[in-house]
C-alpha cells in the first residue's frame, strides 16, 4: 500500500512541475512553444491516468483508465513530433503531416476506447505484490499495430532532428543534440517499463522532467550558450578594446582589439600594466573612482588617441562583482578635430582680412565720396541756377545709393562674421511707420505708383525692440516693391498678435502690384547676391544684398518671413517680429500729411565765440567741413596731421575737436591719447570723424574715451546736432 501512496505523491509532484513548466512555455513566442505547451498538457493525462490506476479498486476501473493513458501517450507522442519538426524548422514537412497525423491519432484513441467492448487491444489481470493488488495489462495482438504507429512518429521525429545536426553549424548543432538525448531517454524509460513488465509504469513521472528539461534547453541553457559565443566573437570583431576584472583585479577577459593593439591577453594583463595603470593614475589625480579619461600611446611608429573609459560591474542586486575598462580609438576623430581646428583658424584669419578689406574699401570709397557729396552741398545751397541745381540733385541722388550699396556690403560683412547685434530700446510704432511712409512717399510719386499704409490702431503706443534694425528691414522691402512695380502701387499693412500678457507679434505686410515671382525662384530671394529674373531687371540698380540682409535681420530677432506671389500678380512679404509691450495704449489712427517741398537749408544754431579743431590729411575733406559749418558761424582751424594738431593744442584751447581716424605716422587714436593725456585740451570733447563705418567701432570709440563717432560722408544734421550738444551751452545760439 505503501507504494501506491509514494507512486502517487511522486505523480502528482509530475503535474505540479508540469503546471510550472507550461507557465513558463507562455512567454515563448514562437510556434513551436505552443507545440511544446500542448505536449505538456497531454503528459498531465498521461500522469493523471496513471494516478487513476493505481488507485483503481476494480477491474473495469483500471481498464478505463489504461484506455485514458494509451491514448494520452498518442497525442504526447503526436504533439512531440510537431514541436520537434517546427524546432528543427521542418515547417513544409510539418504542414503535410499535421492534419493526416491528427486523424490517425485520432482512429487509433478511438480504437483503444472501443476496446471497453470489444477487449481487442488488452486485457485485465490482477497481480498482487506484497498483498497488495496491481492491474495489469495482458496484449492482443492489434495493440502492437497501436504500438507500431506510436513508435513511426518517434523514429520520424528523431530522424528529423538527426538531419538538423547533420546540417548545422557546430554553434547550432548543440541544442538539436540536447533535445534528442532527453527524447532518447524517455524512449528508453518506457521501453524498459514493457520489458520489465512492471506493476506501475514509473516513466511517466519522467514526462514531467523531460518537459522542464525540453524548455530549459531551448529557451535558457541554449540561447545563453549561443548568446555567449556569439556576444564573445561579436566582441573580438568590434573596433572597441574590452578589459574585464574580477572583484580581486584579476583579468579575467580581454578581447582581440586589446591583443593585437596593446599586446595583452587575459593571462598578461593586470593593473600596472598600460593602459590600465595611467588611466587609473589619471582618475586617482582627478579625485574618481571611475570615469573617462585620454590616453595617448606612443609606442607604435604613429601616435594613437584612446577615449577608455572605466566602470564597475554590479550584479542584479547592485553589488559589485568586478570592473572593465571600455577602450575606443579616437585618433581618427583627433586628427579630424585638429584638422577641423586648423580649417577655423584659416577661416578666421580669411574672415578677418575680409573684414579689412571690407573696412578698407569702406574707408577707400568713402573719403572721395565725402567730398563729392559735401562739395555737391555746397553748390545746392549757393547756385540759383535751376539746371545747375537739378545736376547737384541728380548727383546726391547717386551719391546716396552708392553710400546705400557699400552699406548693404558692409552689412551683409557683419552678419556673416556674427558681429551684428540687436540693440533695443523704447520706441512708437506709429512714428516709425509714419516714417518709412514719408522716407518712400516722393519715390514712389516719381514712378506715378500709389503708397497706402494701413495701420491697426489698437497696436500699442510703446514697444520694446530693435527699431533702427525694423526700420532697415521695411525699408529693404519696400524698396524692392517700389523698384519692381512699374503699374499700380504698394500697400503696407501693418497689424499684430497677442503673444502674452506683455509680448505681442508686430505682423508687418508690405504688397505690391508688380511683375510678381515665379514659383521655383522663391526659395532662392533670400540668398546672397542673387536676382531673379537677372535679364528682365538688369536695368535696376541692386547687390542682391537687401533680401539677405533682410532676412537674416529678421531672424536675429527671432522673427518669421514668408513671400507669396505670382507671375503678373504681384508680390506679398510678411514679416512678422515678436515685441514687448511697455505701453497698452493704443496708438490711434495713423494720419499721413503730404510732405511739403524740401525748404532750402537753414542752420540749426549759430555759434560765433565758439572754436573748433578739425583734423584730417586729406585737404580737400577739410575744406568740406569748414564749408558745411560756415553758416554755423564757428570758428573752424585745421591740421593736416596729428603732430601738427597736438602741437596746436599745446597752445590754443577749442571748444571741440572733430578727429580723422586713419592718418598717417600718427592716426586718430594715438592723436587723441595725446591731446587727453597733455596740454590745453585735456578735457576737450572729441568727435571721431572718419570713414570707418564697420560695426561695433562707435562702441569701441566711446569705451577710447571719444565724445561721439560720425561716418562719413558727413551728414550735416547729424554733424550740428552733435556740436550742439557738446559745445558750451552759453556758446549756441538759436
Amino acid at each position: 500500500m505503501l507504494t501506491k501512496i509514494l507512486y502517487i505523491i511522486i505523480d502528482s509532484i509530475g503535474i505540479i512541475i508540469i503546471l510550472f513548466t507550461i507557465r513558463a512555455i507562455m512567454g515563448i513566442k514562437a510556434e513551436y512553444g505552443k507545440w511544446l505547451k500542448y505536449t505538456l498538457g497531454a503528459s498531465i493525462l498521461a500522469i493523471a491516468s496513471n494516478i487513476l490506476i493505481a488507485c483503481s479498486a476494480d477491474p473495469m476501473l483500471a481498464e478505463i483508465a489504461y484506455c485514458f493513458y494509451f491514448s494520452s501517450i498518442n497525442w504526447i507522442i503526436y504533439c512531440l513530433t510537431g514541436f520537434c519538426l517546427l524546432y528543427t524548422e521542418h515547417r513544409t514537412e510539418f504542414n503535410i503531416l499535421r492534419i493526416p497525423g491528427g486523424c490517425i491519432m485520432a482512429a487509433d484513441a478511438l480504437s483503444i476506447f472501443a476496446n471497453l467492448l470489444l477487449h481487442h487491444h488488452f486485457t485485465i489481470y490482477e497481480k498482487t505484490v506484497g498483498g497488495v493488488v496491481f492491474y495489469q495489462t495482458a496484449f492482443r495482438p492489434v495493440y502492437y499495430i497501436h504500438l507500431t504507429i506510436d513508435y513511426i512518429y518517434i523514429i520520424v521525429a528523431l530522424l528529423f532532428i538527426i538531419s538538423r545536426i547533420v546540417n548545422s553549424y557546430d554553434l547550432y548543432r548543440m541544442k538539436y543534440v540536447i533535445i534528442l538525448s532527453v527524447l532518447l531517454f524517455v524512449i528508453a524509460l518506457n521501453i524498459a517499463y514493457m520489458a520489465l513488465s512492471l506493476v506501475l509504469d514509473a516513466s511517466v513521472v519522467f514526462y514531467a522532467v523531460a518537459g522542464m528539461l525540453i524548455y530549459f534547453c531551448t529557451e535558457i541553457f541554449v540561447p545563453r550558450k549561443l548568446m555567449n559565443s556569439s556576444v564573445s566573437r561579436a566582441v573580438d570583431d568590434m573596433n572597441e578594446g574590452l578589459i574585464i576584472f574580477d572583484i580581486s583585479n584579476n583579468c579575467i577577459y580581454t578581447n582581440a582589439f586589446c591583443e593585437y593593439r596593446f599586446g595583452i591577453t587575459a593571462s598578461t594583463c593586470d593593473i600596472t600594466r598600460d593602459p590600465i595603470a595611467s588611466v587609473l593614475k589619471d582618475l586617482e589625480a582627478s579625485g574618481r573612482n571611475f570615469g573617462e579619461t585620454s590616453y595617448i600611446d606612443r609606442s607604435g611608429a604613429e601616435v594613437a588617441h584612446y577615449k577608455i573609459k572605466y566602470t564597475s560591474l554590479l550584479d542584479r542586486r547592485a553589488r559589485s562583482i568586478g570592473s572593465y575598462f571600455l577602450l575606443q580609438d579616437t585618433t581618427e576623430e583627433v586628427h579630424y578635430m585638429e584638422e577641423i581646428q586648423r580649417s577655423r583658424i584659416a577661416a578666421d584669419k580669411a574672415n578677418e582680412a575680409k573684414s579689412t578689406f571690407l573696412a578698407n574699401m569702406s574707408h577707400e570709397i568713402r573719403t572721395p565720396l565725402n567730398a563729392i557729396l559735401g562739395m555737391n552741398e555746397m553748390i545746392i545751397r549757393t547756385t540759383q541756377n535751376p539746371e545747375i541745381a537739378e545736376y547737384a540733385d541728380n548727383i546726391q541722388d547717386s551719391g546716396k545709393t552708392l553710400l546705400s550699396l557699400i552699406n548693404d556690403i558692409l552689412d551683409f560683412s557683419k552678419i556673416e562674421a556674427g558681429r551684428m547685434e540687436v540693440t533695443e530700446s523704447e520706441y512708437e510704432p506709429l512714428q516709425l511707420i509714419r516714417d518709412c511712409y514719408y522716407f518712400f512717399e516722393q519715390t514712389a510719386g516719381v514712378k506715378d505708383l500709389y503708397l497706402h499704409f494701413n495701420f491697426d490702431e489698437k497696436i500699442p503706443m510703446k514697444l520694446y525692440g530693435d527699431p533702427l534694425h525694423i526700420r532697415q528691414i521695411l525699408t529693404n522691402i519696400i524698396s524692392n516693391a517700389i523698384k519692381y512695380t512699374k503699374e499700380g502701387g504698394v500697400t503696407v499693412n501693418v497689424f499684430y498678435n497677442n503673444t502674452g500678457s506683455n509680448r505681442i507679434e508686430l505682423i508687418t505686410e508690405v504688397s505690391d502690384t508688380g511683375m510678381g515671382i515665379e514659383k521655383e525662384d522663391i526659395p532662392h530671394l533670400f540668398e546672397s547676391f542673387k536676382r531673379v529674373n537677372e535679364s528682365e531687371n538688369a536695368a535696376i540698380q541692386g547687390t542682391g544684398l537687401g533680401l539677405s540682409i533682410t532676412k537674416q535681420l529678421v531672424e536675429l530677432m527671432n522673427g518669421r518671413i514668408t513671400v507669396d506671389s505670382a507671375p503678373g500678380e504681384g508680390s506679398s512679404f510678411k514679416v512678422m517680429i515678436p515685441q514687448t509691450v511697455t505701453d497698452h495704449t493704443d496708438s490711434g489712427k495713423l494720419i499721413l500729411l503730404h510732405k511739403k517741398e524740401e525748404a532750402v537749408y537753414k542752420e540749426s544754431f549759430h555759434a560765433p565765440d565758439a572754436k573748433i579743431l578739425i583734423v584730417d590729411d586729406v585737404k580737400l575733406n577739410l575744406k568740406v567741413a569748414c564749408a558745411l559749418l560756415r553758416k554755423t558761424r564757428i570758428k573752424t582751424e585745421t591740421a593736416l596731421s596729428g603732430d601738427a594738431a597736438i602741437q596746436m593744442c599745446m597752445t590754443t584751447k577749442y571748444d571741440a575737436i572733430l578727429l580723422d581716424h586713419r592718418m598717417p605716422i600718427k592716426d586718430g587714436i594715438e592723436t587723441f591719447g595725446e591731446i587727453s593725456s597733455k596740454g590745453m585740451n585735456t578735457d576737450t570733447p572729441v568727435i571721431m570723424l572718419t570713414a570707418n563705418a564697420v560695426n561695433g567701432i562707435e562702441e569701441e570709440y566711446k569705451k577710447i574715451g571719444f565724445a561721439g563717432y560720425l561716418s562719413k560722408p558727413i551728414d550735416i544734421s547729424s554733424l550740428e546736432n552733435m556740436l550742439k550738444d557738446i559745445l558750451p551751452i552759453a556758446k549756441v545760439l538759436p
